[in-house]
């Protein structure tokens, strides 16, 4: 006699000869086509949670290991047959071909996106170097091309005439015709007084440069771990409450960041509410969304939040440093039980009122105690 059974999914009851086994679980013929994939390679049918390669290119965990690998620009999934290699890392055949078609210029100024120079630490001389947490910036800015002589106009900008290290630039495939403005790490303080934005944004637009207005372009944001907890313990517990704030306030969030949910998905999905912090942090390291995550936890030395949307507005890249820094310091402060309790107005009416330029950016979105004032463009 046929036992009764329940889809792993909807729950909806299953009818003998009219189900679908899949690693175990039994699903509807709905459920069955929503929540699993065959993978392109052994065509085997997988869990989607169990999908290691991306939204093009669907592959089990065994064949991504033995016939995949990421592009080392862009990196979209190929498989080794459509491998193309430079320097002994793989490239699609559109990455390849524009750094083929690259291959006479010469770039003294835009580094390949995989360059990581050694940190240069900044903090200002009344901070206490020892408390303070370190923030890097990525900046993607498109439409202004590709080009040495204006990354060398930005970086005069950012490093002066005497060549100091404060900002380097990169290539990077996900942008038309642009590219990332890295910034090395400084305190929060230091990005809002010394460091020299305003100067590096002008620059970029009056080179012809979009970035909020691209669309292509994301405002990246890394934390230093070390700087989240004084021991491995004290930094994951930081980290959960950190991705709990983010997925219990997410709608504000998405507000504040001016990104579609679509491009969330793409680039910074969530990982999904859960009661428990540590719930949420245990289910994103088992996540196969990598680093293209809210709150990426990829990188051994730093937490980095991508969910914001590029900028070349002054007062929106700072109020964007200032929020990160408002968010760390309230999820080191609170408990989990007190972080279950506080609303979106608790929130907001706890940020130091130094911070101005985050407290007009949320008037401006309207995300602040119901004070609006007048919103100026963004670029």
């Amino acid at each position: 006699m046929f036992q009764t059974m329940y889809c792993s999914s909807c729950s909806c009851e299953l009818h003998e000869g009219n189900y679908y086994e899949v690693e175990g679980d039994l699903f509807c013929k709905e459920c069955y086509d929503s929540e699993t994939f065959k993978c392109e390679c052994c065509e085997d049918r997988f869990l989607n949670d169990n999908n290691y390669g991306d939204d093009d290119t669907m592959v089990c965990r065994s064949c991504f290991n033995e016939e995949y690998r990421r592009c080392n620009c862009c990196e979209r999934v190929i498989h080794d047959d459509d491998t193309y290699w430079a320097n002994d890392n793989p490239y699609c055949s559109n990455c390849y071909e524009e750094d083929d078609d690259d291959e006479n210029r010469e770039y003294d100024n835009i580094h390949e996106y995989s360059y990581k120079p050694a940190p240069i630490f900044r903090c200002c001389t009344k901070e206490d170097a020892k408390r303070i947490r370190y923030y890097g910036v990525e900046l993607e800015i498109d439409d202004g091309g590709k080009d040495d002589d204006n990354a060398e106009y930005i970086l005069y900008e950012a490093n002066g005439c005497s060549g100091e290290d404060m900002l380097y630039i990169k290539t990077d495939g996900s942008l038309n015709d642009g590219m990332e403005l890295v910034s090395h790490p400084c305190s929060i303080l230091y990005h809002r007084t010394e460091f020299p934005w305003k100067d590096i944004t002008r620059k970029a637009k009056s080179l012809g440069y979009t970035s909020h207005n691209a669309g292509t372009c994301g405002l990246h944001v890394h934390i230093s771990r070390n700087k989240l907890g004084e021991s491995y313990e004290d930094q994951e517990e930081t980290i959960s409450r950190l991705m709990f704030f983010f997925e219990s306030h997410w709608n504000e969030l998405v507000k504040f960041s001016r990104r579609t949910e679509h491009a969330l998905n793409q680039w910074a999905a969530r990982y999904g509410y859960k009661d428990c912090p540590k719930e949420i942090l245990e289910s994103a390291k088992s996540s196969t969304k990598g680093r293209y995550a809210s709150v990426n936890i990829c990188n051994a030395k730093t937490v980095e939040i991508r969910m914001f949307r590029g900028t070349l507005k002054y007062n929106t890249l700072i109020a964007t440093l200032e929020m990160v820094d408002t968010i760390c310091e309230n999820v080191i402060c609170h408990t989990d039980d007190e972080l279950h309790g506080q609303s979106w107005a608790d929130f907001v009416v706890s940020i130091n009122p130094e911070y101005v330029e985050l407290i007009r950016y949320l008037k401006e979105r309207q995300l602040y105690v119901n004070e609006p004032v007048a919103e100026e463009e963004e670029v």
